[in-house]
C-alpha cells in the first residue's frame, strides 16, 4: 500500500510503493518522485544502496558525479554506492521517476553533498 507522500534528504517528494516494513520485500524499496519544472535535487550519495531511476513521466537531467545525463520517458539508470547524483527536471511539465533502492532507502544512507537552501 502506498505510503503518504513526504519530503526526502534531497529534497523531492517521494510516494514509498513497497517497503520491508509494508510489504514482502527484504531487500528493496520503491518510490515514485515528483520535480516540479525547474526544480532538482540536493546533490547526494548512499554508502550502502544501490538505486535506479526510471522515467514515467516529463524529461530530467542526471547529474551523476557531476556529468549531466538527459533522461526522458522509458529511460533508466543505475546509480552505484558512493556515486554522487542530483536530478533536475528539464521540462514544462512534472517529472516523474521510480526510484528503487537496494538496500531499501533510508535517511541515514542519505549524505547530503551540497548546502541545502531555505
Amino acid at each position: 500500500m502506498p505510503s503518504e507522500p513526504y519530503r526526502t534528504l534531497d529534497g523531492s517528494i517521494v510516494t514509498e510503493l513497497v517497503r520491508p516494513e509494508g510489504e514482502s520485500s527484504r531487500n528493496l524499496s520503491v518510490a515514485e518522485a515528483v520535480l516540479m519544472p525547474g526544480q532538482s535535487t540536493i546533490a547526494h550519495y548512499h554508502s550502502l544502496s544501490e538505486e535506479v531511476y526510471y522515467v514515467l513521466e516529463g524529461s530530467g537531467v542526471l547529474y551523476l558525479n557531476s556529468v549531466p545525463q538527459d533522461l526522458s520517458v522509458g529511460q533508466a539508470h543505475l546509480i552505484r554506492p558512493g556515486e554522487e547524483h542530483k536530478m533536475t527536471c528539464a521540462g514544462t511539465r512534472p517529472l516523474r521517476i521510480l526510484c528503487l533502492c537496494a538496500p531499501p532507502y533510508q535517511h541515514e544512507d542519505t549524505t547530503l553533498t551540497e548546502p541545502v537552501v531555505a
